[in-house]
């Protein structure tokens, strides 16, 4: 094995040992009674997973200009803000450059399956374990009853398919080529059983939307289909504009809040009521609002939350990384990244790190189309 083999070898573990420590973050965000200090095991795992990720990116010789400049200026905003979402990703997309794309999902894959049953197995088993053991209904219209939602243990009858999204996107991915009717089967009716059980609309309907999405993108060539190719590219920008009218202008509407599970309520609280649309950096706020006022929105987090800087620079990644998607016909990856696009505008997952793969393999993509390479030792020794 020659030395390079080494080297990728050794970041691969590296990568694959740094995602642990992010999806465990996740997991004990999620799941560990709020009651239970855990902020300093939470910051360690931050700092440590973006240390780990730092020494990658400062010990790699040859960068590209597009990479050094993106996480100089995802610093800067967390420096601003304080808010490392957005950083965190883009680390972790420059430290995968090296690395198969189909071993970075297999990564998601294993780890979410595994860190997912051990959840729904230690919250069935040891049931007191669970922090939320509210029982929750949905109104049925068809028998004018209320039907209970099935939590599995999790806490939230979404959580489920919240966790779920990055399994059945990532067997989507790695099947794509092979995708076959036992497949189907599989996915539609895993996605059926849980929905019928959770009445969880926006994960169903996400999943089913994006399962049909499969089966039209296999057939259409929408690389000359000019108009749609565009629809593509801007379709995060459109979803950003729905969700801030829709919070903004229709918070009071009981039809939209009804559809959306009172959603644009709660969103309106962030966009207007107790912070600013509009803010450069982001607006701050304090822990009993976000106690009381669930921000299940990508792109209302990505406004309010992280400024309106950081929605410039993500939009621009993802106009650049879907257009390359489809000039180069990655329709596994289209169908991947517009599964995560569609299911982010009714919960917090698209910059999510340990969850939300679709956007590290567009960020690594968009990086790798920078040909304009720089050795940094290289140039450091000639200045000497």
């Amino acid at each position: 094995m020659n030395s390079l083999s080494k080297k990728i070898d050794i970041r691969k573990i590296a990568f694959t040992f740094i995602l642990l420590l992010i999806i465990t973050r996740k997991y004990l965000i999620s799941f560990i009674n709020p009651s239970i200090d855990i902020g300093l095991v939470k910051s360690l795992l931050f700092y440590g997973s973006i240390l780990g990720l730092l020494i990658l990116f400062i010990t790699d010789s040859k960068k590209s200009v597009s990479e050094i400049i993106l996480v100089g200026i995802c610093f800067i905003l967390y420096l601003l803000n304080r808010e490392g979402a957005i950083l965190l990703i883009v680390l972790l997309a420059v430290s995968a450059k090296n690395i198969d794309d189909r071993y970075i999902v297999k990564n998601y894959l294993i780890m979410t399956a595994i860190f997912l049953v051990g959840a729904l197995i230690i919250f069935n088993v040891f049931p007191w374990l669970e922090h939320n053991q509210e029982v929750h209904y949905r109104y049925m219209k068809k028998i004018d009853a209320l039907v209970v939602r099935m939590d599995y243990g999790l806490g939230n009858p979404n959580a489920i398919f919240y966790y779920m999204v990055t399994i059945y996107s990532a067997y989507i991915f790695l099947r794509f080529k092979k995708y076959n009717f036992i497949d189907r089967i599989i996915l539609f009716a895993s996605a059926f059983f849980i929905y019928q059980t959770t009445y969880s609309r926006t994960g169903g309907y996400t999943i089913f939307a994006g399962l049909i999405f499969v089966e039209i993108i296999r057939f259409l060539d929408i690389k000359n289909i000019k108009p749609l190719k565009l629809l593509a590219k801007i379709s995060p920008i459109l979803i950003s504009a729905i969700s801030v009218i829709t919070g903004y202008f229709f918070y009071n509407n009981s039809m939209v809040n009804r559809l959306l599970a009172s959603r644009p309520k709660y969103w309106n609280v962030y966009l207007a009521q107790e912070g600013n649309f509009l803010s450069i950096f982001g607006n701050h706020y304090d822990s009993t609002i976000k106690s009381l006022n669930p921000l299940d929105s990508s792109y209302i987090y990505i406004i309010c939350v992280l400024g309106l800087l950081t929605w410039v620079l993500f939009m621009y990644l993802l106009y650049k990384g879907i257009g390359g998607f489809i000039e180069d016909d990655k329709k596994s990856y289209l169908t991947v990244i517009v599964i995560f696009l569609i299911y982010s505008f009714a919960e917090n997952l698209l910059l999510e790190a340990g969850l939300s793969f679709a956007v590290v393999l567009l960020i690594k993509d968009v990086i790798m189309r920078d040909k304009r390479e720089i050795d940094i030792y290289k140039f450091i020794r000639r200045q000497k």
